[in-house]
């Protein structure tokens, strides 16, 4: 059965070479591919605005990953302050951003003029942010793409607290499964179904084999073979169209 990993980090500093032997060891044939933060900007320190360093690096990264690309590995671009649009063959968008590290200039024009080119390419956004600026964030984008929340909501203010939003009855709200629990996992299919829900590994973080081995313990037959790997070609599929 096809598995591709729907949250993976790769780059200059966590080169494809040190995540192919873990996908080859979960029987794992491409996904979806992100850059670590830290080739991003600096997350420890809450005042960072940007440099010259940081922006050579994030040309760097993102012609890496370009260079990755093929018809199993899909690559997103990792979005922050310059708000510089994606490249064409950017398959999806990375928004991230943790408690204590520096803020999105959420207000600017060039933060609106983002989301809406986004939006009309319909690339998938995984947003990965504090509860409330996830909320407002998915309430900008207002359905006109897909939004990805990572780890079943775990790092976005957790599952239950989600979940008591309503935003899992959004239609156009996906979640991964990377380092999510299986009581997670099945509540959310039990309630929403199989077709939103997506196997991540959150590779380093996570190790790829044993995060589809939690998944094949939750779904069988025809809803395993969606996780695993039909509901991101599906919706990778829909950006094309």
């Amino acid at each position: 059965m096809l598995a591709l990993d729907a949250h993976a980090h790769c780059g200059l500093t966590l080169p494809f070479d040190r995540l192919k032997p873990e996908w080859d060891s979960g029987g794992i044939k491409g996904g979806a591919l992100f850059s670590p933060v830290e080739e991003i900007y600096d997350r420890c320190d809450p005042y960072f605005t940007d440099s010259d360093r940081y922006k050579k690096s994030r040309e760097r990264v993102h012609s890496y990953l370009e260079s990755l690309m093929s018809d199993m590995i899909f690559c997103y671009w990792f979005v922050w302050n310059d708000f510089i649009l994606p490249g064409e063959t950017f398959s999806g968008i990375k928004w991230h951003r943790h408690p204590c590290e520096p803020v999105y200039d959420y207000g600017s024009e060039s933060c609106e003029r983002f989301i809406n080119h986004v939006c009309r390419l319909r690339l998938p956004v995984v947003i990965e942010e504090e509860l409330s600026n996830t909320l407002s964030l998915v309430n900008r984008i207002g359905g006109r793409t897909a939004v990805i929340i990572p780890h079943l909501g775990g790092l976005n203010g957790g599952y239950g607290q989600l979940k008591r939003t309503g935003l899992f009855e959004n239609p156009a709200v996906y979640v991964d499964t990377a380092l999510a629990g299986t009581h997670e996992m099945r509540d959310f299919a039990n309630e929403y179904g199989t077709d939103r829900i997506m196997f991540g590994s959150d590779f380093p973080f996570g190790d790829p084999a044993y995060e589809r081995y939690k998944v094949e313990q939750v779904f069988h037959g025809k809803d395993r073979e969606k996780v695993l790997s039909r509901n991101l070609l599906s919706l990778l599929e829909q950006a094309r169209e």
